[in-house]
């Protein structure tokens, strides 16, 4: 009768495979931390623009001849969110554009964004 040989694994052969284990699931964890952070970046954005349509609706709802003049509101739906002062440019006769800036900051960096539109008379 034969012998029956039970072979494992040796303890280098599992060390091996740990390793690559090990290599797979940090880029897979650096690809979900990545991952998070521009879904953050991505939500500020949604945010700093919908800030800058309401005060672009409120504008609108102003005569036009009183658009210099508006004061947008205080937002605090992002960390140390401004709004200032829109700026209105007269483009032609009867046609104004008007610019509003939004500025936060995300993870420690100033972030920007700017929407304009254009009001007639």
């Amino acid at each position: 009768m034969g012998r029956k040989v039970n072979r494992g694994f040796t303890l280098l052969e599992l060390m091996i495979a740990s390793a690559i284990l090990l290599i797979a699931l940090s880029g897979l964890l650096s690809t979900f931390v990545y991952s998070l952070l521009i879904n953050e970046a991505s939500n500020n954005l949604v945010i700093a623009a919908n800030d800058a349509q309401y005060v672009l609706e409120q504008m609108k709802s102003l005569s036009y001849n009183d658009l210099e003049g508006y004061s947008p509101p205080q937002f605090n739906n992002l960390k140390d969110e401004t709004i200032s002062d829109p700026v209105v440019t007269q483009v032609s006769q009867g046609l104004k554009q008007v610019t509003v800036n939004v500025d936060w900051t995300e993870r420690g960096n100033a972030r920007t964004f700017s929407l304009s539109t254009q009001i007639a008379n």
